[in-house]
């Protein structure tokens, strides 16, 4: 049982923990910590709900799908399509940032440019997609061990530098009600969402019970949660107004180079196996629920970032945020939609409440998404 725990805990928070801790620092100075804080609990809230739902939905469906097969399933061919576009617009658009990141920390160690590196990221991160998920799983398990070593380490070799100055970087009232306050709330969503994980999860956990399941949820995304905190404090304390989007550009002249290619090392690693998870998610989409053929899903998620890349999209924080707060939400909606179709929740009148609590919730932020 300990083994199931570990290899599911591995393979969700290897697919959480990725490219938005690394926009975070810098739309939390730009908010205010206040806000930082408030979209921090409030998404928090959200995912566990949305992936206790979406959790049950793979747990309790029995078949080989994915999201747009679930929607089919529970929902109709409408909602199949309609799952397909929103899986889409996340899924390529996750993709891109991975790359995007990956090529800036892979130029720490290499001379050569940024955009040539996240090509080669994005060209070699599509070939290992075609490698089995489970060796995969395997795998996550350990990158999770160096990856949260690494956020450790960083926060201790930090420590000394840290100044707590840097965290008064506006007053309250400034906070409260300046123009930033919802600058957070897409990237906290995306930041902390690991749906794509959670199908190849259940299979791991297929013979256990769903109490179990939901703990290995539970649990990935509290220990994400606790190692995004650490960053955002670490970062935030050394570099205070110097904070830039990538996070470790302004670590530099702290850190020195050590400390920078300690950070790329950790940066590369959580965008790496997020987009094999997902890339792998998205494959397996095209292939089980579109019947694609193997090689036309693999080339059905291994082409369009790159072209997307080479179109010129590369403002990483505003397509993070587009993808948490609309894309991310219209998935929350239609989770909720085919929850409700499940045996065990007809019924529930507790779930009916909290569904339409926090259905309104997250229809709120796409609103607010569109009109900032």
């Amino acid at each position: 049982m300990i083994k199931i725990y570990l290899k599911g805990i591995g393979l969700l928070v290897g697919m959480i923990f990725g490219a938005g801790v690394f926009a975070l620092p810098f739309v939390i100075y730009k908010a205010g910590l206040f806000w930082g804080i408030f979209h921090f609990f409030l998404a928090l809230l959200l995912m566990i709900f949305f992936h206790f739902l979406y959790g049950e939905i793979a747990y309790f469906s029995g078949e080989k799908k994915r999201f747009t097969g679930y929607a089919e399933i529970l929902l109709g061919s409408r909602a199949k399509q309609l799952a397909f576009l929103i899986t889409v617009f996340t899924d390529y658009g996750s993709l891109l940032v991975y790359g995007i990141l990956g090529g800036i920390f892979l130029s720490n160690f290499f001379n050569l440019s940024p955009f040539i590196l996240s090509l080669a990221f994005l060209a070699g991160g599509g070939v290992l997609i075609f490698s089995h998920f489970e060796k995969i799983a395997s795998l996550n398990f350990f990158l999770v061990l160096v990856i949260a070593g690494l956020v450790v380490f960083l926060f201790f070799n930090a420590l000394p530098h840290i100044q707590i100055s840097n965290f008064s970087f506006n007053d309250f009232f400034r906070q409260i009600f300046g123009g930033n306050w919802f600058l957070p709330y897409g990237i906290w969503i995306f930041a902390l969402a690991g749906f794509s994980a959670l199908p190849e999860a259940r299979d791991i956990v297929s013979n256990s019970p769903i109490k179990a399941f939901k703990r290995i949820i539970l649990i990935s995304l509290l220990l994400c949660a606790v190692l995004y905190l650490i960053f955002i404090f670490t970062v935030i304390g050394l570099s205070g107004g110097k904070t830039t989007e990538d996070a470790l550009g302004g670590l530099v002249n702290i850190l020195g180079r050590p400390g920078i290619l300690a950070g790329s090392i950790l940066g590369f690693l959580a965008v790496f196996t997020s987009f094999i998870a997902l890339g792998a998610d998205l494959k397996n989409i095209f292939h089980y629920d579109f019947r694609f053929p193997k090689w036309l899903a693999w080339l059905s998620v291994a082409v369009p970032p790159i072209i997307l890349f080479l179109s010129g999209l590369k403002n990483f924080i505003g397509i993070l945020g587009i993808i948490g707060a609309v894309g991310l939400g219209f998935f929350g909606i239609l989770i909720i939609l085919m929850a409700r179709r499940l045996p065990n929740r007809r019924n529930d009148k507790r779930f009916l409440f909290f569904s339409w609590f926090f259905g309104i919730l997250i229809l709120a932020g796409i609103i607010t998404a569109i009109i900032s």
